[in-house]
C-alpha cells in the first residue's frame, strides 16, 4: 500500500514537470519574437546588393574592328572559332569590386590591359570530352583598374559557341548570394527529392524483407533520386560543393538518360505488364542511348550536351507510352487498381512536358524545378497507394496468419480424432495376430495391418507437410545409435519389398561412429520415404543403401545416404517437378502405386531444415539414385565396425530384451477418457498378468491414486475438463498421496516431432506413441517396473482357453427394432472375441447409467450443445455393440442437440429415455 502511494506521488510530480516544461519553451518562443520586433538590428552592415554589368561590350574583329554587342545574347561563331568581346571598366571602381561570368561548355580566358586575370580550361582535369562544363569565373578588380579595357575571349566545340550569358558585378560574396537567391527554389526542391527517393528506398529495401518480397515503388523511388541527382548536379553553386565539376557533368547526362528506365519499370509492375512490349521498346532505346552516346562522348565523337535532343525524344516517347496505356486502361476500366499513380502520373507528365518547352524556350526558370514538382506529386501519389497495398497485404497477411494457424489447430485435432479410431484398429488387430491361429484370418488381420500402417503414415505426412508449411516444425535433437537407425530400417525395407524379387544391398562404412546428435526421427522419416519409394517403383532387381560419412571438423560429420535403385526411373523433363507437393510422376504407368505425393517434398524440407542437401540422379526406365548429405555431431567416435556383425549382435539383444514377462504382483492404472482404448490395454496386458486398473478421466485417476498405490500409471494426454498434464501436476502437488513419486508415463495420440522431450518436460517419467505396439509397450513397462516384480518368460505363453457363453436356444427377438442388436457387427468390432464383445456390452450399460443423469440435466438447463455431444457419444457406443437402430435413433437426438431443436427434443426425450432404458435391461437379462 505505502509503495503505491509513493508511485502515485511520484506520478504527480512528473505530470507537474511536464506542465512546467511545456510553459517554459513557450515562454523562451515569446521572448524571442517579442525580442526581434522591439529591439535594434545588432547585424554588421553589409552590402549585399550585385547588379547586371551595365558596360556596353564590343567583339573584336581579327581585323581591329570593334563591333556592339549584346550581353546575354549570341553572335554568329562557328564551332571551335575564338570569340572576344571587350568593355571598358567604370570609371570608378573599389577595391573588392568583382566582375562575374558563366561560360557554358566553353574555354575562357578573360585579360585586363592585355594582362592575362582568368584562364579556364578543363582540358588537364577532365576524365573526358572536348569541352569545359559551365562554371561562375569571378575577376577581382581594384581600385586603379578604373576604365580599363577588358578582353573576354571564349571557345567552344558545340552549340553554344558565339553564346554568351549575364554578366554580375559587384563584391563575390553578393554575387554568390544573387545567384544562390536566384536558384533557391531550384535547390530545396531538388534536395527534398533526393531525400524523398533515399528514404524511400531504404523502406522498400526493408519492406523486402519484411514481406518477402519486392514493392513497385522502389522503381519509382529510383527515378525520384536520379532526378534529384542530376538537378544537383546542374545547380548554379555546384563549385561550391563539388570537387570535380567535370565528372558530375556526366553524371547529369547519365541520370537524365536513366530516368525512363525506373519510371517504365514501374508503370509496367503497376499496371500488370499488361504492356510490357511498348515499355521494353522504350526501354531499348534509352538503353541504346546511354550507350552509344556515352562512347560518343568518350571518344569525341559527339559530345552529351549534343545529344539532348535524342535524350529529351527518347523521354517524351515514353511520357507518350504512359499516357496511351493509362488512356487505354481508363477505356477499359483497369485503373481502379492504380487510380492514385494515374493521376501522379498525369501530374508529373504535365511537368515533364513543360520542364522541356521551359528548356528549349531559354525561359528563366530555373532547370528541373517544374519537373520537381510533378514528380514530389507522383511519389506523394505512389505512397499513398502503397501504404493502401501494404495495408491490404498485412489484412491478408493477417487473414491467412488465422486461417494457418486454425488448419494447424485442425490438423492437430484431426490427428488425434484419426489417429484414435487407427490405434484402436492397429491395437486390436494386434490381438487378433497374436491369439488367432487360423491361418486365413491371420492373412486378413496382416492385410489389415499393411492397410493400417499406411493410413496411418499418410495422416503423419499430411500433418508433417501442414507443419512444414507453416513453418512449426521444430527439430528435435538427441543422441543416438547410427547403427540402430541403419538396421531399422534395413528391416522396414525387407518388409516394404515383401515377395518381390529383389535384392538388398547393404553397404556400411565400417569407419561410421556408433553415436552422433541430431534428430533421429527426422533422419529415419527421411530414410523411410526415400527406401519405400525405392520399394514402391521397383519390381525386380536391387535396392542398394550406401551409408558413410565425411570429416567436417573433430565433432561434426557430414552423414551420407545413397538409396540406389533398379525401377522405373524419372523422366528427364520430370526432374524439377520431383520435389514438389502432391506431384506424382508418370502417373499413366504407376497408377497402381500408392501414395499421396507428400513424400519426397517432405524429405526435401526436412534435410534443408537440417542445413542438409539432396540431389537425385536418374535414368528412365533404369533406375534412380537419390543422396542426401545431412551434418551431425559425433557424440562416440567408435566404429561401428562390419555391418554383417552388428545386426547379428542387435539380434541377440533384441531377442534377449523382447523376452515375455510375466508381473502377478504388479498393479497398473491405465487412464483414457475414451473406454475402447481402455478395453484395448487391458486385452493387450493381459498376458503379462499384472493387474490392471482403469480410470475415464483424470479426478477418477486421482481419486483411485488416493485409495491404492500403483507401481506405474499409463495417462492420456488429451482428455476432457483435466487433461493429462493438469492430472500429472495433481498428482505430483498432492504430499499426502501414495503416488505421488509413481512412475507415469504419457500416452498420445498425436504426430507431434520431439514429443518425448515434451512430455519429460511436462514431468512424465516417459510417453508412448499410438498406435500401441504390444511388444513396445511390454518392453516399456519392464523397463519401469521394479526388477522384483518382473519374471522373464522365454516360453511362447498362451492364455487359458476361457469358454464361451452359449447362447440361449429359442430366443426371441424382441418385436421393438430399437432393441435389436445384431450380434455379428458387433462381434466384428471385437475380432469376433466373444470375451471381448461381453466386455464392451458391460462397458455400453456402465456408460448408459452415468449419461442417464447428464442428460436430465442438459435438458433442464436447455443445454443443447451438451446433449448433442452426449448424444453422439452414445450413438458411437451403440454402434460398436450392434444396436444400429438405437444408433440411429442417438444420431436423430445428436442432429437435433446441434440445431437447438428444442421441440423435437422434448417431444421425443421420454421415448429416447426408455429405449435407452429398455436396450440396457435386455443386455443384463442376457
Amino acid at each position: 500500500m505505502e509503495t503505491k502511494k509513493i508511485t502515485d506521488i511520484i506520478g504527480k510530480w512528473l505530470t507537474a514537470a511536464s506542465a512546467f516544461f511545456a510553459v517554459a519553451v513557450m515562454l523562451c518562443l515569446l521572448f524571442i519574437v517579442i525580442g526581434e520586433i522591439i529591439y535594434p538590428d545588432e547585424r554588421d552592415e553589409m552590402d549585399m546588393q550585385c547588379e547586371l554589368y551595365a558596360q556596353e561590350w564590343y567583339q573584336l574583329m581579327d581585323n581591329g574592328e570593334k563591333i556592339p554587342v549584346t550581353v546575354p545574347g549570341k553572335v554568329e561563331a562557328e564551332r571551335g572559332e575564338t570569340v572576344t568581346f571587350v568593355t571598358n571598366l567604370p570609371q570608378e571602381l573599389v577595391n573588392g569590386d568583382t566582375i562575374c561570368f558563366r561560360p557554358i561548355w566553353q574555354d575562357v580566358e578573360i585579360y585586363l590591359e592585355g594582362e592575362l586575370k582568368v584562364k579556364y580550361d578543363t582540358a588537364d582535369s577532365r576524365p573526358f570530352g572536348t569541352n569545359s562544363p559551365f562554371r561562375y569565373l569571378f575577376v577581382e578588380l581594384a581600385e586603379e583598374d578604373a576604365g580599363k579595357e577588358l578582353q573576354y575571349s571564349f571557345t567552344s566545340n558545340s552549340k553554344y559557341a558565339g553564346v554568351t550569358k549575364e554578366v554580375y558585378f559587384g563584391d563575390r560574396a553578393s554575387i554568390w548570394f544573387e545567384l544562390i537567391g536566384n536558384v533557391g527554389t531550384k535547390a530545396v526542391a531538388a534536395l527534398c527529392l533526393g531525400i524523398m527517393g533515399f528514404f524511400c528506398l531504404l523502406v522498400c529495401l526493408v519492406l523486402r524483407f519484411a514481406y518477402k518480397k519486392p514493392l513497385e515503388l522502389r522503381y519509382l523511388a529510383w527515378a525520384i533520386f536520379l532526378c534529384a541527382v542530376w538537378m544537383l548536379s546542374e545547380i548554379e553553386f555546384r563549385q561550391l560543393l563539388i570537387k570535380n565539376i567535370s565528372v558530375w557533368t556526366n553524371i547529369t547526362y547519365w541520370c537524365l538518360m536513366l530516368i525512363a528506365f525506373p519510371l517504365l519499370l514501374y508503370m509496367n509492375e503497376i499496371q500488370k505488364q499488361r504492356y510490357c512490349v511498348v515499355y521494353a521498346l522504350n526501354i531499348g532505346y534509352a538503353g541504346i542511348v546511354f550507350v552509344v552516346g556515352t562512347v560518343c562522348q568518350i571518344f569525341d565523337i559527339s559530345q552529351f550536351v549534343s545529344q539532348v535532343s535524342l535524350i529529351h525524344v527518347g523521354l517524351v516517347s515514353s511520357i507518350v507510352s504512359v499516357i496511351a496505356t493509362i488512356v487505354i486502361d481508363m477505356m477499359k476500366k483497369r485503373m481502379k487498381e492504380y487510380m492514385l499513380v494515374g493521376i501522379g502520373v498525369c501530374g508529373m507528365l504535365v511537368s515533364a512536358v513543360g520542364e522541356m518547352a521551359l528548356y528549349y524556350m531559354e525561359a528563366g526558370v530555373s532547370i528541373g524545378t517544374v519537373l520537381a514538382v510533378g514528380l514530389m506529386f507522383l511519389l506523394v501519389m505512389a505512397i499513398i497507394k502503397t501504404g493502401n497495398d501494404l495495408l491490404q497485404t498485412e489484412k491478408n497477411r493477417q487473414e491467412a496468419v488465422l486461417a494457418r494457424d486454425a488448419q494447424a489447430k485442425f490438423l492437430a485435432s484431426m490427428s488425434h480424432e484419426i489417429r484414435t479410431p487407427i490405434n484402436a484398429v492397429i491395437g486390436m488387430n494386434e490381438m487378433i495376430l497374436r491369439e488367432n491361429e487360423d491361418e486365413e484370418i491371420r492373412e486378413y488381420a496382416q492385410n489389415i495391418e499393411r492397410a493400417s500402417n499406411m493410413l496411418l503414415e499418410l495422416v503423419n505426412d499430411i500433418l508433417d507437410f501442414s507443419k512444414i508449411e507453416s513453418g512449426q516444425l521444430e527439430l528435435v535433437e538427441n543422441t543416438y545409435k547410427l547403427g540402430e537407425v541403419i538396421q531399422n530400417e534395413q528391416l522396414l525395407l525387407n518388409t516394404r519389398i515383401g515377395t518381390k524379387p529383389i535384392e538388398i544391398i547393404m553397404e556400411v562404412d565400417p569407419r561410421l561412429p556408433s553415436k552422433c546428435y541430431g534428430d533421429e526421427l527426422r533422419i529415419k522419416q527421411i530414410l523411410t520415404n526415400l527406401l519405400s519409394n525405392a520399394a514402391k517403383y521397383t519390381q525386380k532387381g536391387t535396392i542398394t543403401l550406401k551409408v558413410f560419412f565425411q570429416w567436417i571438423n573433430d565433432e561434426k560429420i557430414s552423414l551420407c545416404f545413397q538409396i540406389k535403385d533398379t525401377g522405373v526411373g524419372i523422366k528427364k523433363e520430370d526432374l524439377p517437378a520431383l520435389f514438389d507437393e502432391f506431384k506424382r510422376l508418370d502417373l499413366g504407368k504407376n497408377r497402381n502405386v500408392e501414395g499421396s505425393g507428400l513424400g519426397l517434398n517432405i524429405v526435401k524440407q526436412l534435410v534443408y531444415l537440417m542445413q542438409g542437401n539432396i540431389s537425385v540422379d536418374s535414368e528412365y526406365g533404369k533406375g534412380s539414385t537419390f543422396t542426401v548429405f545431412i551434418p551431425q555431431l559425433v557424440r562416440d567416435k567408435t566404429p561401428i565396425g562390419d555391418y554383417a556383425q552388428y545386426v547379428e549382435k542387435c539380434k541377440q539383444e533384441d531377442q534377449a530384451s523382447q523376452c515375455q514377462f510375466l508381473a502377478p504382483n504388479a498393479s497398473i492404472l491405465v487412464v483414457d477418457d475414451n473406454a475402447m482404448n481402455l478395453t484395448l490395454m487391458k486385452a493387450l496386458l493381459k498376458r503379462t498378468q499384472m493387474k490392471v486398473d482403469t480410470a475415464k478421466s483424470g479426478m477418477g485417476c486421482l481419486q483411485k491414486c488416493k485409495k491404492k498405490k500403483y507401481d506405474m500409471i499409463l495417462m492420456d494426454h488429451m482428455m476432457p475438463e483435466m487433461d493429462g498434464v493438469e492430472t500429472l501436476h495433481r498428482l505430483r502437488a498432492d504430499l499426502a498421496n501414495p503416488n505421488k513419486d509413481t512412475t507415469v508415463i504419457a500416452l498420445t495420440a498425436n504426430a507431434i516431432a520431439g514429443s518425448r522431450e515434451m512430455y519429460l518436460g511436462y514431468g512424465f517419467d516417459d510417453y508412448f506413441s499410438k498406435p500401441i505396439e504390444a511388444v513396445k509397450l511390454e518392453a516399456l513397462i519392464m523397463l519401469y517396473l521394479p526388477s522384483e516384480l518382473v519374471y522373464i518368460n522365454d516360453t511362447v505363453h498362451k492364455e487359458e482357453d476361457v469358454a464361451e457363453p452359449v447362447e440361449k436356444e429359442g430366443e426371441k427377438m424382441v418385436s421393438n427394432e430399437l432393441l435389436a442388436i445384431d450380434r455379428k457387427l458387433g462381434l466384428s468390432y471385437c475380432m469376433d472375441m466373444e470375451e471381448i464383445y461381453q466386455e464392451m456390452l458391460s462397458e455400453f450399460c456402465k456408460q448408459i447409467e452415468s449419461y442417464l443423469p447428464q442428460l436430465d440435466e442438459f435438458i433442464a438447463a436447455s443445454d443443447w450443445e451438451s446433449y448433442a455431444t452426449c448424444a453422439h457419444a452414445i450413438k458411437g457406443n451403440a454402434r460398436s455393440i450392434g444396436a444400429v437402430a438405437f444408433s440411429d435413433l442417438s444420431l436423430q437426438h445428436e442432429q437435433a442437440g446441434k440445431e437447438g431443436n428444442e421441440a423435437f427434443i422434448k417431444a421425443e426425450y421420454s421415448a429416447y429415455i426408455a429405449a435407452m432404458k429398455a436396450l440396457t435391461d435386455k443386455i443384463k437379462n442376457g
